[in-house]
């Protein structure tokens, strides 16, 4: 049964300025998703799950229906990604598709080509339905392969001139619109038709 394309949202900026919060906002509808949660912010949502081990995510993995599950691993992050990566591809090509959200990559990859199974998920999720929101504070230390295949760009406050240029040099958002950006301000490009909106989180 042919599937909608999922989507990849690019999600840029220092901390506290809005990354997350707008995440929460943008899937509060969502019934089926995962989240790879390093500072277990996730699993402290309401009906959220908090999972710690590799075979409860592997029981949640094959499980249909509505779940929302937190991944907070313990002390080895990337390999622990990696599985999380591949539990997630799991479940939503051969279970039912999900929404997934990736915190903090630039712990967990580099500025090369996205690795393992995170790369697999990046590359091929999104034509399985899989929607992915990818988090980072400091793009130009996470992997590249995510702005390459990235459906939309949404940009808050950055913490230094490098990251302003960088990210205007590879979203195409105009380096003076990134570098005016304030607290919970934020700029939303969709990547393939070159819209761009503009808003400020209000709570």
């Amino acid at each position: 049964m042919k599937t909608n394309d999922g989507q990849l949202y690019v999600i840029a900026g220092a901390s506290r300025s809005g990354k997350t919060a707008w995440t929460r906002k943008r899937i509060a509808k969502a019934k089926r998703i995962w989240a790879w949660d390093p500072e277990a912010q996730w699993c402290e949502l309401p009906g959220w799950r908090k999972v710690s081990t590799r075979a409860e995510l592997l029981a949640c993995a094959q499980k249909p229906g509505a779940q929302k599950v937190a991944f907070v691993a313990g002390g080895q992050l990337k390999e622990d990604f990696d599985f999380w990566a591949g539990a997630v591809m799991y479940a939503g090509r051969y279970v039912e598709p999900l929404d997934a959200v990736a915190e903090e990559l630039a712990d967990v990859t580099t500025p090369s080509k996205a690795p393992g199974n995170w790369g697999i998920l990046v590359r091929r999720g999104l034509k399985r339905g899989i929607s992915l929101y990818c988090i980072s504070q400091r793009w130009s230390e996470a992997d590249k392969t995510a702005f390459g295949n990235a459906s939309d760009f949404v940009i808050f406050r950055q913490s230094s001139g490098d990251d302003v240029t960088y990210l205007a040099r590879k979203t195409r958002v105009e380096q003076g619109e990134i570098n005016g950006l304030v607290p919970l301000q934020y700029v939303h490009m969709n990547a393939l038709n070159g819209e761009i909106l503009r808003g400020k989180l209000r709570f």
